[in-house]
């Protein structure tokens, strides 16, 4: 059973109704690991609904947090000496950058929240800015201040310099500079906190002192009371989220206790998860090591980044880098697809966990019969050939019985890996994919070839004249003819690279001759080994 479903199944011994949230804050642009909330979150949700439970996922922007840095892009130049201004303002009274957004949250969130449609997330979408503003946590709010002392005690006992006497568990929205940061609760009444702005360690405070109406959008709760408020709010069950807040004295540790002792709510089964790094760093909105849906579905399907999610554990760590990750994605993707539809065998008896994993991974229902599909290595060396050209892409495919009577769907599929095979080549791929065939073959080339180079070309002129290989049974088939011709394979690829492309490397040699017309090649190579 995967582990989304054991959760699932964890869940359902606690009732029949389920709220699965997630949620990030706006502080810039929001890449793949941000996706670890909600596409985890709504997986819960379709494992529930699969054992006859009602659920919903939830996805709550925290809009309404103070910007504490300049993220990147706006952080060079120009940009970042006009958003010093902004420090301490909560991100939804922030302008955008470029006019064709509404503002700084709508410009990193908007292509994340269009993206999730693509990757089959069906989740509801709360902004923190606006549930303040409806009064939705008002109630809440009140209950918090009521008991602030209660509070406090709790949280102290986690804290090694202890919140004063008189602390109150709310930040109000400063009505003269318009900062949330800055701002100290000094006393309450009715609907209204009295506070004073007295600035933080990052920003000056405007030293006005006034009073903010907590019904309707004048402040926030602080976080680690407003993670339960939340809870209460929407009823969650369940939510995923980072490790850093599952450290012993946490906000899920601090937040269970304010849950069940002040908000009189059971805190949801958590679901903790590792970061992800990209090319070895920890990805960071703030330092633009990001890597996002949309850069995503440039050169990757959608269900790759479900299968990389989901097939480890929650709690492994996941390291990303597009030039070297994806063509290992791709083939891995395809073999447990292979093995879902008993087409291959699972490597270590795996069979069960691995269709596990390949259901999970799709956005929609399973295919109902397995989908042909391109060698990734291939798709990105035959892009380079035809490029768009849909008919000459086919007939290639056809030849080297990629596609085998394909269906329109099975086109569909297969173009559209084309099309990102070129995007990944074109941005990410190391510089041995990228090729460029020489117009004649040079003197110089003729005479660098040995003869067992030569006898080898000689054998396969005759061998892909007479038969026609799939990519893959050309290239393991490369190794049998460099041991006929008495030579290393590596000198075989040389020589082929070399009759090409004039260079003694380049792309899996497989894909690169499949994807070249048969009559050029065998000229080609007829005529170095002359």
């Amino acid at each position: 059973m995967h582990w989304i479903d054991q959760v699932a199944h964890a869940l359902l011994e606690r009732g029949k109704r389920h709220v699965v949230a997630s949620g990030i804050s706006i502080s810039g642009h929001i890449h793949i690991g941000h996706a670890n909330d909600v596409f985890i979150a709504d997986a819960v949700r379709r494992s529930l609904e699969g054992l006859g439970a009602e659920a919903e996922a939830v996805w709550y922007a925290d809009d309404f947090d103070p910007m504490r840095r300049i993220p990147w892009p706006l952080n060079d130049g120009e940009l970042a000496e006009r958003y010093k201004q902004y420090f301490g303002m909560p991100y939804t009274n922030i302008p955008s950058p470029d006019p064709k957004y509404e503002s700084f949250v709508d410009y990193f969130s908007r292509q994340f929240v269009d993206s999730l449609n693509d990757f089959g997330i069906k989740a509801k979408i709360y902004s923190g800015a606006g549930v303040y503003r409806s009064g939705l946590m008002a109630n809440l709010i009140r209950t918090a201040l009521e008991r602030a002392e209660e509070i406090r005690e709790i949280l102290n006992k986690f804290r090694e310099k202890p919140l004063p006497k008189g602390w109150l568990p709310f930040d109000p929205l400063c009505e003269n500079c318009g900062r949330i940061a800055t701002t100290k609760a000094i006393s309450w009444h009715g609907d209204r906190v009295r506070y004073w702005c007295e600035g933080t360690d990052y920003v000056a405070g405007c030293g006005h002192e006034g009073e903010a109406d907590f019904t309707a959008g004048g402040g926030k709760l602080t976080w680690r009371v407003e993670w339960p408020a939340r809870w209460k709010m929407l009823g969650v069950t369940c939510e995923p989220f980072g490790k850093d807040h599952a450290v012993v004295g946490g906000s899920y540790d601090t937040g269970k206790l304010i849950a069940e002792r002040i908000f009189r709510c059971d805190p949801p089964y958590p679901i903790t998860y590792e970061w992800v790094s990209l090319m070895g760093k920890r990805m960071s909105s703030s330092h633009g090591v990001v890597f996002t849906l949309k850069e995503w579905l440039e050169v990757a399907e959608p269900e790759l980044l479900r299968y990389f999610i989901f097939r480890s554990k929650s709690t492994k760590s996941k390291g990303f880098d597009p030039e070297t990750t994806m063509p290992d994605l791709y083939d891995e993707y395809d073999m447990v697809e292979q093995v879902y539809f008993k087409k291959a065998e699972a490597p270590g008896g795996r069979e069960e966990q691995l269709s596990s994993i390949y259901e999970i991974s799709q956005t929609g229902g399973v295919p109902e019969q397995v989908p042909q599909r391109v060698p990734f290595r291939f798709a990105a060396v035959l892009g380079q050939v035809v490029g768009a050209d849909k008919e000459k892409a086919v007939e290639i495919l056809g030849k080297r019985k990629v596609l085998v009577n394909p269906t329109p769907a099975d086109v569909e599929r297969a173009m559209g890996r084309i099309s990102r095979a070129i995007n990944w080549v074109q941005k990410y791929a190391p510089e041995h994919y990228r090729f460029t065939i020489t117009p004649s073959l040079t003197d110089e080339v003729k005479k660098s070839l040995t003869a067992g180079q030569k006898k080898g070309l000689e054998q396969l002129v005759s061998d892909i004249s007479r038969q026609e290989f799939t990519p893959l049974e050309l290239h393991n088939h490369i190794y049998e003819v460099a041991k006929q011709a008495g030579i290393e394979p590596m000198e075989l690829f040389k020589a082929i690279y070399l009759a090409l492309m004039g260079r003694t490397s380049g792309p899996r040699a497989g894909a690169f001759i499949s994807a070249l017309e048969r009559d050029f090649v065998v000229k080609r190579f007829r005529e170095a080994a002359l």
